[in-house]
């Protein structure tokens, strides 16, 4: 992988956009190392360094990559890159289906899993699925089958950060396959969630999106003003400096 990764607040990030995407799992899969991706958003720069396990799982990341508007926002303020929110599930899809990369997907729950699963055979027929479990078997079944599946490319769609850990986990005793995290992908896959409308991404406001509809989070975004204003600081101070 050529492209530059950089720090947003000391957050590693890679700027790549959804053009770029398919190219750099595709050489992380043709490189044979074993690793897994992190999606990199505000809440994550926030917590980066502040917890210590979390910490180094984004630092033994093969590829964190932006996914929210803190992390676009970082990359175009404190480097001057233009980057975009990737929908890197769907991204690991085209991929698969590109190479016909050997592929196990994990995660939702039974229903939303195989209608998703359905949906993505459907979809990306050339993707040579070579197992697929909900979200709610035990991590040791999971990882007992992937083992003996062996494939390149492992979709866990958990939420964050519990697909990271996972990911984490199953490559120490795998040691094989790059893991991508999905998030929510399955249950939009299979039209149990709905995604942001297209303006609301394209203008860095799917934060909102969610908050509008799941309103619990709205705790857990109090942080955002904080980190904006932090943000800019930084950025005014860097430009003050050069």
């Amino acid at each position: 992988m050529s492209e530059r990764k950089y720090s947003i607040l000391g957050c590693p990030c890679f700027a790549v956009n959804e053009d770029d995407a398919v190219d750099h799992i595709l050489s992380i899969v043709d490189s044979s190392q074993a690793g897994y991706s992190v999606a990199i958003n505000a809440e994550k720069i926030w917590r980066y360094g502040k917890d210590i396990e979390f910490t180094r799982i984004v630092d033994n990341s093969l590829f964190p990559y932006p996914d929210g508007a803190g992390a676009v926002l970082g990359l175009k303020w404190l480097h001057g890159i233009r980057s975009q929110k990737n929908n890197m599930p769907i991204k690991a899809l085209e991929a698969a289906n590109k190479s016909s990369l050997k592929t196990f997907i994990v995660g939702a729950n039974e229903a939303n899993h195989n209608k998703a699963v359905d949906i993505i055979a459907g979809r990306y027929p050339q993707i040579n699925l070579v197992g697929h479990m909900h979200g709610y078997h035990s991590k040791e079944d999971i990882i007992q089958a992937v083992a003996a599946a062996k494939p390149q490319l492992i979709l866990v769609a958990m939420g964050s950060p519990k697909q990271e850990l996972f990911a984490a986990e199953l490559l120490s005793q795998v040691k094989s396959g790059f893991v991508i995290g999905c998030g929510g992908a399955l249950d939009i896959l299979s039209g149990a969630l709905n995604r942001a409308p297209q303006f609301m991404i394209d203008n860095n406001l799917e934060w909102f999106y969610r908050l509008y509809k799941q309103p619990w989070r709205f705790n857990r975004q109090l942080f955002l003003p904080v980190f904006i204003i932090r943000l800019f600081l930084v950025s005014m101070i860097q430009r003050f400096r050069n």
